[in-house]
């Protein structure tokens, strides 16, 4: 990454990193930013429900917690939709989780453990919520990758330039 580029980048606790939100209206979470970092291993948790997960650890003060639409671009360059999630994992930690980012990669099969990824959150679907039973979580999941390929689909541009996803 040239130092003119890594210069917009704040840096937020565990080693992920944050470009700071451009708009002036911070009430409303809109386009955060794009945050990098290194795909951990986390509890395989998503991939056991059938939603595998890229995960970023972050620090309490970088996102707003929350599901989102956006865009990862992998170290080869290849530009991927994806439904992510920021928080603590309520409904299995409650608030003593570690704060993940856990993309999940929309059509994408493969092994991102160890990687840098860049990822753009785009798009809030909604606040992050605690569910009484798994059932629940995952019928919600799959509303959520619905509604994220919808907005993508009608939003998202998913060119690559300067290492950074281009903004619709």
């Amino acid at each position: 990454m040239d130092s003119t580029l890594d210069s917009i980048f704040l840096r937020v606790p565990f080693g992920a990193r944050m470009r700071p939100r451009q708009d002036s209206d911070r009430s409303v979470p809109k386009q955060v930013g794009v945050i990098e970092g290194r795909v951990e291993h986390g509890d395989r948790r998503g991939r056991e429900l059938g939603f595998p997960t890229a995960n970023l650890v972050l620090g309490d003060e970088s996102v707003s917690d929350g599901v989102w639409a956006g865009l990862v671009r992998l170290p080869d360059g290849a530009t991927h939709g994806a439904a992510v999630s920021v928080g603590r994992r309520a409904t299995f930690y409650g608030r003593d989780g570690i704060r993940l980012l856990e993309a999940h990669l929309l059509d994408f099969s493969g092994d991102l453990y160890g990687q840098w990824l860049l990822v753009r959150l785009d798009h809030r679907i909604r606040p992050q919520r605690r569910f009484t039973d798994v059932k629940a979580l995952v019928q919600q999941m799959h509303q959520d990758i619905a509604a994220a390929r919808l907005w993508l689909h009608a939003n998202a541009r998913p060119q690559v330039s300067d290492g950074i996803a281009d903004q619709p």
